[in-house]
């Protein structure tokens, strides 16, 4: 899962940049002072240097230290060496300037000026930026005792504990703030999440439950547009199935008439093959009802062993004398229909033995996926319609004979069964020649 793809890390992270983005510019507009000219590196002014220098130098030595406290308090440090370090040896333009700033109000006092510029120190200029912090520039005054006064562009003592406080405070802060936005973020794109889930399970099911419609204003007209929605399919599906219903109980009514008035027909060919018609036109019509009812029937599913299931339908195909084989060692439990598993291995052995002479039905294990396996022995199917095969009325063979080619639904009915129950259905064609259609059950 990516940020691009999710949608609440994708609101996460722009509130986090533009949360990180706001502390930096509190940070550069108000952590440290304006730059002055006058004052390079916020170091002290050479005259405000030059009144340190005389009054450590009046100072006894033993109260030297808690004058050093008194200076130190700003964004610079003053501390006392017993000799004036030593200079740069390369000194840069700009630390030359700042010497000679130095040198011209601390006339007879030594001054050695020391430091380096920072990478982005063509962009810092003189300012006191932190970046100064790490690069510092020293700036040593000699005192009348041989002794020095080195002030270095840093934060005193006494400051760096309260940057470091006030970083401590922000971060805890920064990271309840998250904290609060991560939780928003959570709440408000929940609704979404859980749309997205009733909708994949509405397609599998049409007695699913209502949304609640709660969340922002957004997501509460979505949910009730959807609600509004699955209502209105579940109102056309069901008239539908209604419609298909009766128009099945009229018209075997009149298969029925026309059935007992070609029993009056003189030439036995012509009596048969009317006979086989109308026994045709019943079994689509049982299959097409069948169809629609399977997309609009309730029936919960079950926790069922798919191996007793496969084994009991295949006991009786070999009491019937078809050629079907069952490769099932172990019980494999699935969630599913226990009539609508019936009808798909009576299906697909019906269908592999209209164009084989034997079958297989397996079952196979793959991780969370349990795999009901039909296998014939048959010419396979072209590749370039392995992707049509469930569409209903898709037949391979031309013939209307249901005993060659059939109407065209019974792969169809394998594939809306199957999606009833969550599965998929997978058709391939066997390397030795064949086809193989693969159920893939969710393991329970």
């Amino acid at each position: 899962m990516t940020i691009a793809s999710n949608l609440s890390l994708r609101l996460t992270a722009i509130l986090l940049a533009a949360f990180v983005a706001l502390q930096l510019l509190i940070v550069a507009a108000t952590s440290l002072p304006r730059g002055d000219d006058r004052r390079p590196y916020n170091l002290p002014l050479p005259a405000q240097a030059r009144v340190m220098a005389d009054a450590l130098d009046r100072t006894p030595a033993g109260q030297r230290p808690a004058l050093l406290d008194a200076f130190n308090g700003g964004l610079y440090t003053v501390a006392l060496t017993p000799s004036l370090p030593a200079a740069a040896a390369t000194p840069t333009p700009d630390l030359e300037v700042l010497s000679l700033y130095y040198a011209r109000a601390l006339p007879g006092r030594d001054i050695a000026v020391n430091g380096r510029r920072p990478r982005l120190g063509r962009l810092i200029g003189t300012h006191p930026r932190p970046a100064r912090f790490f690069a510092p520039v020293t700036v040593a005054i000699g005192l009348r005792d041989g002794g020095a006064m080195v002030l270095t562009s840093q934060p005193s003592p006494s400051m760096r504990r309260y940057f470091r406080s006030r970083s401590w405070l922000g971060a805890i802060g920064g990271l309840i703030v998250l904290a609060a936005l991560a939780l928003a973020v959570r709440q408000t794109t929940r609704p979404l999440v859980r749309l997205s889930r009733e909708v994949r399970r509405f397609g599998t099911s049409l007695d699913a439950p209502d949304l609640p419609v709660s969340g922002p204003r957004e997501v509460r007209e979505l949910s009730s547009s959807f609600n509004e929605m699955k209502g209105r399919i579940r109102d056309l599906i069901a008239e539908r199935t209604r419609m298909l219903a009766a128009i099945a109980h009229d018209m075997r009514t009149y298969l029925t008439r026309l059935r007992l008035r070609a029993e009056f027909i003189d030439d036995p060919r012509h009596r048969d093959g009317a006979v086989r018609d109308l026994d045709e036109m019943a079994a689509l019509l049982d299959d097409t009802l069948f169809l629609a009812q399977g997309e609009a029937d309730r029936t919960p599913v079950v926790e069922l062993d798919l191996a007793a299931a496969a084994e009991a339908l295949v006991a009786v195909r070999l009491e019937l004398g078809d050629a079907v084989t069952l490769d099932a060692a172990s019980p494999l439990s699935v969630r599913a229909t226990p009539q609508s598993v019936r009808r798909i291995l009576d299906n697909l052995i019906d269908n592999g033995l209209r164009y084989g002479t034997a079958v297989t039905v397996r079952l196979a294990r793959d991780g969370d996926r349990a795999d009901l396996i039909v296998e014939d022995d048959g010419p396979g199917v072209p590749p370039e319609v392995l992707s049509r095969l469930g569409e209903p009325f898709n037949r391979l063979d031309a013939s209307r004979n249901r005993e060659t080619g059939g109407a065209g639904l019974g792969l169809a009915i394998v594939r809306a069964l199957a999606g009833r129950d969550g599965a998929e259905v997978i058709f391939a064609n066997r390397a030795e020649g064949g086809l193989r259609v693969t159920v893939r059950y969710p393991v329970a």
